[in-house]
């Protein structure tokens, strides 16, 4: 069946994977280890993504390393940590933005689909004009379910108007690829050097 629909993923396929020394940097600056704050920052970041507010999802980060900051330096720290990690997700793949925006053009409807937070998606939006590129903006913050809960494809699909079977899914995370899969959902893993190159090649042959 010919590919009707192209839904990306945003962190690490619309956008470059953080840099390999951010944790790094994030850890010494609330004095904690680089393995103690990348643990402490994942646990939290699903309840984030889909909805937790800012301020709680890095007092619990900071909680679980055992950083207690004075209520004077708190603010202060909190800033510093959330504009240093929209920073780290909003570096632009601009190949893959320019496969969807082609995409479009030629027919095909596309989707943004992004376990995402508030703080970045509002860099995003003042950066990018997303309704250029997609028919459908999907934010797991603004939805209240975040991937690779079945829901939040279902709702995808849905306003994308396409079948299971006629809509091509990437992701970095096998687990949301997973979570398409059993849906029925074409499903492209975005992993490797080469991940671009193969995409397109995978988009042109389904589109073909």
């Amino acid at each position: 069946m010919r590919l009707e629909a192209l839904i990306l993923d945003s962190g690490n396929v619309l956008s470059y994977p953080q840099p390999g020394d951010w944790f790094n940097s994030m850890a010494a600056q609330v004095g904690a280890q680089t393995n103690a704050f990348h643990e402490a920052y994942w646990r939290h970041r699903h309840l984030y993504d889909a909805g937790l507010p800012a301020a709680e999802y890095w007092t619990r980060v900071l909680e679980t390393i055992g950083h207690s900051p004075s209520s004077a330096d708190l603010r202060t720290i909190m800033d510093r940590l959330v504009n240093a990690d929209v920073a780290s997700w909003t570096k632009y793949r601009e190949e893959v933005w320019g496969l969807a925006e082609s995409f479009r053009v030629n027919g095909g409807r596309t989707a943004f689909l992004s376990n995402g937070v508030p703080e970045a998606m509002a860099r995003i939006r003042a950066e990018r004009h997303l309704q250029r590129w997609f028919d459908v903006v999907l934010v797991s913050c603004e939805v209240g379910v975040a991937k690779p809960h079945r829901m939040i494809f279902q709702m995808c699909l849905s306003q994308l108007g396409v079948a299971p079977n006629q809509a091509l899914f990437v992701d970095d995370r096998i687990e949301n690829i997973e979570g398409a899969a059993c849906l029925g959902i074409q499903t492209f893993h975005f992993v490797g050097t080469d991940a671009v190159s193969r995409l397109t090649g995978a988009v042109r042959t389904l589109s073909g």
